[in-house]
Parts: structure tokens; sequence; C-alpha cells
């Protein structure tokens, strides 16, 4: 057996899947005007970097998590959230959605996670009892 190439191992499709969400989100952010500002360089780089490692994270956990562990609901749930932002944006029923979509990642990513932890919990009772929809990894 040949082992994995590393472009096919859950590691680089997660970090690949973050960098591309964090570009994408933070396309947007700048697009639309939003912007980081401070008179403290200190401050201006830790906003931008918790901004920009958050949206990472927020895209590449769920694909690790379902490219290692088979796990669907952390993509659809994080999709979800982002799909909510834009819609609030869009409609401006939120005065700040972007901003507060980067300020509040823990909190999002957490919810995903939680939403894999269950999935996993569920697929782990039923693959015990009817011998069906284990955990197993996709890459």
């Amino acid at each position: 057996m040949r082992p994995p190439s590393i472009r096919t191992t859950p590691r680089t499709v997660a970090a690949v899947g973050g960098v591309v969400y964090a570009i994408g989100v933070l396309s947007w952010l700048f697009a639309s005007g939003v912007h980081f500002s401070s008179q403290d360089p200190t401050t201006l780089a830790f906003g931008a970097g918790y901004a920009a490692v958050g949206m990472v994270l927020t895209g590449a956990v769920p694909l690790y998590l379902c490219s290692r562990l088979s796990l669907v609901t952390p993509v659809l749930v994080t999709l979800w959230l982002l799909g909510n932002t834009v819609s609030q944006w869009f409609y401006g029923t939120h005065l700040h959605p972007l901003s507060s979509y980067l300020t509040v990642w823990p909190l999002l990513l957490g919810v995903a996670v939680s939403a894999g932890v269950a999935e996993a919990v569920a697929r782990i009772g039923i693959d015990r009892t009817l011998d069906r929809f284990g955990l197993r990894p996709l890459v």
C-alpha cells in the first residue's frame, strides 16, 4: 500500500481551505470598506492577526473534521453562519456584521465544533447498534 500523498492529507486540505476561506472573508471585508485602525501599531498588529488567524481556523477546523472524521455538520454550520453574516450585511439588519464576525469567531467556531461533537456522538451510537455510519477518513 502506497502512503498518502502530502497533498491529500486532512491537514493539507484543512490548511489550504482555511487560507482560502480567510482570503475570501478578509477580501470581502476590505472591499466593503471595513478596515483596521489604531494609533498603536502593536494593537493594530494584534487586531489584524487575531482576525486573520481566526478566519483561517474558522475555515480549517471544520474542513479537518470533515476530511479526517467525515463529519459534515461543522462545515454546514460554518457555511450557515457565514451566510447569515452575508444576509445581515446585505439587508442591513446588523450595524456591523463583518467586524462582528471577525471579533466573535471563537464563539462561532465553538458552535461549529459543538455541532460536530453532537454528530460524532450520534454516529458512534448508530455505528455501535447498526454497524453503519461510523466515523472514517475521507482523505
